[in-house]
């Protein structure tokens, strides 16, 4: 609400949360039920094989319940079959499942609250039919079988079953689509690796995964956000300990994108979801019913101030849906607040999530192919792992630039500033991994084979979609090169070069900055690593042609316009296309040196590029 009462105030908003109205039977006891318990009844539409599930993750929140001190604060009951009343009636809040098509695969945990008091009255969480299909999920291996969707929460487009959303990012949640893509992959690689899909395991996967989504869910019922930044409250090797995990958690909230833990080939393997709650869960549920004796909301405030004191703890670590950025770009600075990322070294989760991509690569054909089966499957997981690599590099590219967000108030424990930025040794690092895994001639080196198994099913009710929409074969180098241009064109992006030139000034000496120098440097240097190779002969791939001609229009962009870049980047890029032009004079000048047609002609005419936009900067440039 808005506070004009007195013009001495900070700020004039007053911010109240929303919360169930829960007091005590006995108010003197240490532990007893509410006078009214939050009450949720499952539709008779959920499957009966996963009622128990959803059962466990609403109750999850009960123990945070009791220890402020109320008794089965939280009830499900079961809507029976020849129940009178519709789910859609505002007196029952209720926990719904939908089949939606083709496979939306949703989750969301809307409710409805009292303006005047900020009281929630009534919730209706749903559940897609999609979000436990997805080991066959005809959204992947049916109506988009060339994968063009190669990076998560980049390109989604939003379902009709989404709630509106209504009041920004407090409202929205889109965690189950992220979720069946990663399960999706999970289920992949341990079938790759001798799981049976439809044994114990597998089953005990989706029971947890199910408890995992249902309390997080529920918990957005209850009055919490998105808790981006919980994910790294743990080591990655805590997270295979599942003695530890059972009691902390993987991470700190169920509030989280918590992505599917999968150890590191012939390590130990802990639990795969969490499915317990975590510190921030127990601390939020705290500040929001712990009971109070106050008269006004004003009298509550030192005690609520007591609770939020506590927020420095690393335990209880917060960042929502602002920080962790909404639609993409580069505005989400902190590298370590996102969706889908795990542990407290990222980058050293997003090195893993990228050997198991390559893991799947080359274990799916001899894993995932029946007799008298049809090859979509495959598609399907070659999909998978390139998405999720591609996402895992994505999150990295974050660390370039990167400034760590902290919600520090003047006096909080442990003095922190709200901005520091990334250290140099960590931005160097996550360089070195894109260069590695995306910049270099190692990069992308799928077998021929498996790429002409790369089938999508041929089914008349969709062969004339597919043929106005894309390829019935896989467009490798478009998936490869959007993938590429999709990281070049957040680390050169304004924005990213702008961060980078101000850490000269905000990084205290004796610490060095990372520089724009050396990220355009060592960009080039990997993109065009085959132009200074030793040897009598000289070959760059189509791939790497595709990625060479991308890099060089984005240096002649920034030399050429003003795209609102730094003018140090417009001198790098100058500067870049000058050495540049050197060395692939220097190349084709080579005395004896063999190269393919195709290489020549890109060689020469990147170099004839560089010339006319080198001509064309002194043109306008006045020189």
């Amino acid at each position: 609400m808005q506070d004009y009462e007195s013009d001495r105030n900070f700020e004039s908003s007053r911010r109240y949360i929303h919360r169930w109205r829960l007091e005590k039977q006995d108010p003197s006891a240490p532990l007893s039920p509410p006078k009214q318990p939050i009450v949720f009844w499952m539709e008779n539409t959920i499957p009966v094989e996963y009622r128990g599930a959803i059962r466990e993750g609403v109750l999850l929140w009960n123990k945070a319940f009791e220890r402020i001190g109320f008794k089965d604060a939280v009830v499900v009951n079961q809507q029976p079959d020849n129940a009178d009343w519709d789910p859609a009636d505002v007196r029952y809040s209720t926990l719904r499942w939908f089949a939606g098509y083709p496979d939306p695969g949703f989750a969301q945990g809307p409710s409805r609250v009292n303006p005047l008091t900020g009281e929630i009255y009534d919730a209706d969480i749903r559940f897609d039919t999609g979000m436990t299909r997805f080991f066959r999920r005809e959204i992947n291996e049916y109506v988009n079988p060339a994968g063009m969707s190669l990076i998560p929460w980049m390109d989604d487009q939003p379902k009709p079953f989404l709630a509106p959303w209504h009041n920004g990012p407090a409202e929205f949640c889109d965690l189950t689509r992220g979720a069946a893509r990663d399960a999706e992959f999970a289920f992949d690689l341990l079938t790759a690796r001798g799981m049976d899909p439809q044994g114990p395991e597998a089953d005990k996967f989706i029971h947890d995964y199910l408890v995992e989504i249902a309390a997080h869910e529920v918990g957005h019922t209850l009055g919490l956000r998105h808790n981006f930044r919980a994910s790294t409250i743990h080591r990655l090797e805590q997270a295979q300990d599942a003695a530890f995990t059972a009691k902390e958690g993987l991470t700190g909230s169920v509030m989280d994108y918590i992505p599917t833990n999968i150890s590191a080939p012939g390590q130990k393997q802990g639990q795969y979801h969490q499915t317990t709650l975590g510190p921030y869960d127990y601390w939020a549920i705290e500040y929001a019913y712990k009971p109070i004796a106050a008269n006004t909301p004003d009298e509550e405030l030192p005690e609520l101030a007591k609770i939020a004191s506590r927020a420095a703890e690393p335990q209880l670590a917060y960042d929502t849906d602002e920080d962790a950025g909404i639609g993409g770009g580069p505005f989400d600075m902190d590298p370590i607040v996102n969706r889908f990322d795990f542990g407290s070294d990222p980058l050293k989760y997003y090195a893993l999530r990228v050997k198991l991509a390559e893991e799947i690569r080359g274990n799916m054909e001899k894993k995932l192919e029946k007799p008298g089966e049809g090859y979509q499957v495959l598609r399907r997981s070659f999909n998978g792992a390139f998405g999720e690599e591609g996402y895992a590099l994505y999150l990295a590219s974050k660390y370039i630039g990167g400034v760590y967000h902290y919600r520090s108030h003047v006096g909080d424990p442990g003095n922190r500033l709200p901005f520091e930025p990334v250290p140099a040794a960590k931005q160097k690092e996550a360089l070195d991994l894109l260069r590695e895994h995306l910049f270099s001639p190692r990069a992308f080196q799928f077998p021929s084979q498996l790429l002409n198994k790369l089938a999508s099913p041929r089914h008349s009710d969709f062969t004339n979609f597919l043929s106005m929409r894309t390829r019935f074969d896989v467009p490798i180098h478009d998936m490869v090169l959007s993938l590429q241009n999709e990281i070049m064109d957040r680390l050169f992006h304004p924005i990213v070069l702008s961060r980078i030139l101000d850490s000269e000034v905000k990084v205290a000496p004796p610490a060095e900055p990372f520089s724009l120098g050396l990220l355009f440097s060592s960009i080039q240097e990997s993109v065009w690593a085959e132009t200074k190779a030793p040897g009598d002969s000289l070959n760059v791939s189509s791939y790497r042609r595709s990625l060479q001609r991308a890099h060089l229009r984005k240096m002649v962009g920034m030399v050429l316009r003003d795209s609102g870049v730094p003018e140090d980047a417009q001198t790098l890029s100058r500067r870049g296309l000058i050495t540049l032009r050197g060395q692939l004079q220097s190349a084709l000048g080579k005395p004896g040196i063999k190269m393919s047609v195709e290489t020549r002609a890109h060689l020469s005419e990147s170099v004839a590029r560089i010339d006319e936009a080198l001509k064309a900067n002194m043109q306008r440039t006045g020189f």
